[in-house]
């Protein structure tokens, strides 16, 4: 368990993250949590994250229904089949979780303590009644209580990005872009010669627009994709690189911080968002084996509709030009709308909000 504490002013608001240390599932429930905590400016907000793993996932429809039985008794045994970090003991306003492994637990918890709950994606078998805020894409669930994100939630801290890329920027003197690699998954399969057309173009870019990379791999790129890639960079061409081995994922704050521009592979939405939360120029790249579930296809053509994003095929980044255009409506004020909603149903207290802040658009995001 850790927790971060926001001094925002002073009275007491406090968020129980609940995830089952999936790194796609704790980004988006603590991204939920940083959000709320971000926007509560007449209080001291504080975080509150804890690791629960059921102890047999094949108990987790049973689980399901116990943490909505009208016997507290029942309701109580769901801690049971858990192995929990250590939750807190004081008193807890809100508590939010995103996966399957972990819903009975959110709902128990907030059955048992009487506090608001926020949940995103499936909701399962859990009833609307049991959900004060359901969190989803499109939020067309037919409830009273859904909340459409049409963008996906992450825990990136602008700040702390750039604060953390101000060593890259400053041993550098030239303009740096970011690439982000993901892999396999999600509708999308890349093959050896996805990566080799990947690779030369990222060369071609750094020669004609006098740049260098920074370049972080995924455990999905494979070793092939990573050796393949790696045959194609040369400390002319890459200023820095993550190449991923092993079960060891190196924070992305930096790369994300000191970059002009970011480009990213389309499988993975929690990358795309991470990117987009840095309110600068955004380029996700597609293989030639395309075929994303109808949920992420709907969100990416959305993000790229409001200009969020640029969407480019392998096969056409060596004509790439950089241009940026505002978008239509920022990642940040998409997270005000859902902030509003979510004070609405009643998760947040009326007492702990502020009026939303005007997005202004920072000059770094400029592109090169």
């Amino acid at each position: 368990m850790y927790t971060v504490i926001w001094r925002l002013g002073m009275k007491q608001f406090r968020i129980l993250v609940l995830h089952d240390g999936k790194p796609g599932h704790l980004s988006q429930s603590y991204g939920l949590a940083r959000m709320i905590a971000s926007r509560c400016t007449r209080c001291d907000c504080e975080i509150i994250s804890v690791r629960a793993v059921p102890r047999l996932k094949l108990l987790n429809r049973l689980l399901r229904r116990m943490a909505v039985n009208v016997n507290p008794l029942l309701r109580r045994m769901v801690f049971v089949f858990y192995r929990l970090e250590k939750m807190p003991i004081v008193p807890v306003d809100l508590v939010v979780s995103f996966g399957g492994n972990v819903v009975a637990l959110n709902v128990a918890y907030s059955q048992l303590h009487g506090i608001p709950n926020a949940l995103i994606g499936s909701a399962y078998t859990i009833p609307s009644r049991a959900i004060r805020a359901h969190l989803s894409l499109s939020g067309d669930l037919g409830d009273k209580n859904a909340v459409a994100t049409t963008v996906v939630l992450c825990r990136v801290d602008q700040e702390r990005c750039r604060q953390a890329g101000l060593a890259l920027l400053q041993n550098s003197d030239r303009p740096l872009w970011t690439l982000l690699v993901g892999g396999n998954g999600s509708g999308y399969g890349y093959h050896d010669s996805d990566w080799h057309r990947l690779g030369a173009a990222v060369r071609a870019l750094s020669e004609q627009y006098d740049i260098q990379w920074l370049i972080s791999t995924s455990r999905r790129t494979g070793a092939a994709g990573v050796n393949i890639l790696r045959r194609y960079m040369d400390d002319d061409i890459c200023r820095a690189a993550i190449w991923y081995e092993g079960d060891v994922s190196e924070p992305l704050d930096a790369y994300l911080g000191a970059a002009s521009q970011i480009f990213c592979t389309e499988d993975s939405l929690s990358m795309v968002s991470e990117a987009v939360a840095m309110d600068k120029p955004v380029i996700t790249l597609r293989p030639t084996e395309s075929l994303p579930t109808r949920a992420h296809s709907k969100a990416l053509n959305y993000m790229a509709e409001v200009r969020l994003i640029e969407r480019l095929d392998f096969s056409v980044l060596p004509y790439y030009r950089p241009r940026y255009c505002l978008p239509e409506k920022s990642y940040s004020a998409h997270l005000d709308e859902i902030f509003t909603r979510i004070i609405a149903l009643g998760a947040v207290n009326e007492l702990v909000r502020s009026p939303a802040p005007k997005y202004v658009v920072p000059h770094s995001v400029q592109p090169v």
